[in-house]
């Protein structure tokens, strides 16, 4: 009978740990209008945890939901990552999420070479329009403590500058029109 309740009891320990690796940290950025760089991190003194996902080179996977405002038609959205030897993290990749859960992009990888910053561009090449998504952060969490800091960069479209010749342009052919015109009277 005790070997039953400490059966039991193993599984009972067993299921619970399994439960708590599996738990992901999901964090909502808020509203990103162009240009805007808004900034996100985590650690293992807050939320990251060790946990199991499919794939063997990674056990932990964060989610950052934000919202694209109605005027940031974007021609960039780029994570930035800033990192040292020391942050305990490796095989960082970012992925991007629409509202219906879709990969707007595919997992791309974060380069990691000692004490640097940097880029990862998770535009798709359709551009990205109003509406909600979710930057994706997964890797491998080798021993605490450990973390990870980044920001979201978007860049709205730029718009296109009316040369100085134009309105002169328009202004001559309106003054040919006119001497055509007159032309055609005589």
């Amino acid at each position: 009978m005790i070997q039953r309740h400490l059966r039991n009891l193993v599984w009972l320990a067993c299921l619970t740990a399994t439960g708590a690796a599996h738990a992901d940290y999901v964090s909502d950025l808020g509203a990103i209008n162009a240009p805007a760089a808004i900034a996100f991190s985590n650690s293992t003194d807050t939320h990251l945890s060790v946990g199991t996902i499919v794939a063997p080179l990674y056990n932990f996977r964060d989610r950052w939901a934000f919202t694209l405002g109605d005027n940031a038609n974007l021609t960039s959205l780029v994570a930035t990552f800033s990192f040292a030897d020391t942050f305990g993290i490796n095989n960082i990749q970012v992925n991007l999420l629409n509202a219906a859960g879709v990969v707007a992009l595919g997992w791309q990888n974060v380069v990691m070479n000692g004490p640097v910053t940097t880029t990862v561009s998770i535009t798709p090449t359709a551009g990205l329009t109003a509406g909600d998504y979710t930057l994706q952060v997964r890797g491998l969490l080798l021993n605490p403590p450990a973390a990870y800091a980044g920001s979201l960069i978007a860049s709205a479209p730029t718009l296109v500058p009316l040369p100085a010749a134009l309105p002169m342009l328009l202004l001559g052919l309106g003054a040919l029109g006119a001497i055509a015109r007159q032309c055609k009277r005589r």
